[in-house]
């Protein structure tokens, strides 16, 4: 039985076999888009989600990356600070006769011990901290080995 169709006239006529055919597939066609547009709506969602995650992993692998590099200079200094204390406990060890000259080596033994247990305090912190107090920490390492370079220089070179 072929569907029926009014005209404006009122009377009906029988559907044409095609627009018969093509209205069903229109009918198809809406069904379809809608459901894909829920689909690509759940998958760009998805994709969404997917990227936000892969930037908290590259956020995570950056502040982590920034702690290993501050921990190395930080360890890089901390070894050039033992090896001259070493050295001027070598030099106390050997004797120094001037008491001021042996005053002095003993002030400089205290001051780079004082050091090294500031950057170790670093070392520690940095350790410890997270990806949400990192910028704290790093600000705290910055300041501990700028502050210990510029010591250096001034009672080494």
């Amino acid at each position: 039985m072929l569907a029926r169709t009014l005209t404006r006239n009122g009377k009906t006529h029988p559907m044409k076999p095609h627009t018969l055919f093509a209205a069903t597939c229109t009918l198809a066609l809406l069904a379809a888009c809608s459901q894909a547009g829920k689909s690509t709506e759940e998958t760009s969602e998805q994709m969404e989600e997917n990227q936000q995650e892969m930037a908290k992993a590259d956020d995570a692998g950056e502040w982590m990356k920034e702690r290993d590099e501050a921990a190395k200079e930080l360890n890089d200094l901390r070894d050039k600070l033992v090896e001259k204390q070493a050295r001027e406990q070598q030099r106390l060890a050997d004797g120094i006769k001037d008491a001021d000259k042996k005053a002095e080596c003993e002030t400089r033994i205290a001051e780079i011990g004082s050091n090294i247990a500031r950057i170790d305090a670093s070392l520690i912190h940095m350790q410890t901290s997270s990806a949400t107090d990192w910028q704290g920490a790093k600000e705290r390492a910055r300041e501990t080995a700028d502050t210990t370079k510029s010591w250096m220089q001034q009672e080494f070179e």
